[in-house]
């Protein structure tokens, strides 16, 4: 019996909070079933969530049909700003040449709703890091992942 796989795209808010998804998937020999995907906070790329194969009642014939077994494959959409790497975030924030020399206050909106609000050190060069513990991804810990803030420092 053929085993299907079918990707199950995520945004990175539905990776963090967790989500139900309901994907209807076309079989070629028995027609169409809905299936409902629970998908966990901090999930990542590439995460499979296994359906055995199944029975059920088409309703259009009355007849009992078999749907064969099923993989779905989390896929997590490009998020505009923030990159997911493991359990962290990482913020590519562009700094002008004078914010990088006088310093700057930082707002970043994170994928639960919250704001991270931070202040970059003066004379901020271009590549240096800020590390946020405890803000990123969700782990089955319990614990979060870091933010990591790289600067690019812009001439304007």
């Amino acid at each position: 019996q053929k085993e299907y796989t079918k990707p199950v795209h995520c945004s990175l808010e539905e990776l963090w909070k967790g989500c139900t998804k309901k994907l209807k998937v076309f079989y070629p020999t028995t027609g169409e079933k809905i299936y409902n995907i629970h998908i966990k906070p901090g999930w990542k790329e590439g995460t499979k969530i296994k359906f055995p194969s199944s029975r059920s009642t088409n309703s259009n014939t009355g007849m009992e049909v078999e749907y064969p077994p099923i993989t779905f494959i989390v896929h997590e959409k490009k998020h505009p700003f923030l990159q997911h790497v493991g359990n962290d975030l990482i913020w590519k924030c562009k700094l002008t040449s004078r914010q990088a020399e006088k310093g700057a206050k930082l707002r970043l909106p994170l994928p639960d709703g919250s704001t991270l609000e931070v202040e970059s050190k003066k004379d901020t060069r271009s590549r240096e890091q800020l590390r946020v513990h405890g803000r990123g991804i969700p782990m089955k810990s319990g614990q979060k992942g870091d933010v990591l803030i790289e600067f690019i420092v812009v001439n304007h």
